[in-house]
């Protein structure tokens, strides 16, 4: 694939470190982090080509992580502001669930691509 389409899932994911980490979850933020080191390895594997495979299973753990991300800042009041106090922070929070799903929905679909 495209090598500036991993960029979004890679984003979403560093964005998925910072709400697992802000809300106590270490095994979120584990599983994120080791995903971010897959795909920062595919993509500057070889950095002369504007193409990179990557492993579908990165993939598929990465719509699954995002999807768990958005689904507890949904139900579980999960913020980026780890103060608890009131600083308008609930409009943004609200915004990235959606967000996080398209990129999943990107992972998604760029894992169906790799299957043919």
């Amino acid at each position: 694939m495209p090598r500036w389409i991993c960029t979004r899932p890679l984003m979403a994911l560093a964005q998925a470190v910072k709400y697992a980490a802000n809300n106590g979850d270490s095994r979120t933020v584990q599983h994120a982090a080791d995903l971010i080191f897959e795909l920062g390895l595919v993509i500057g594997d070889d950095p002369d080509s504007d193409d990179v495979q990557i492993p579908v299973g990165v993939l598929d753990k990465t719509a699954q992580a995002l999807e768990h991300v958005a689904a507890h800042i949904e139900t579980s009041g999960w913020s980026l502001c780890p103060c608890g106090e009131d600083h308008g922070q609930d409009h943004l929070d609200a915004k990235v669930p959606e967000r996080l799903r398209s990129d999943a929905e990107l992972a998604r679909k760029m894992r169906a691509k790799a299957d043919g």
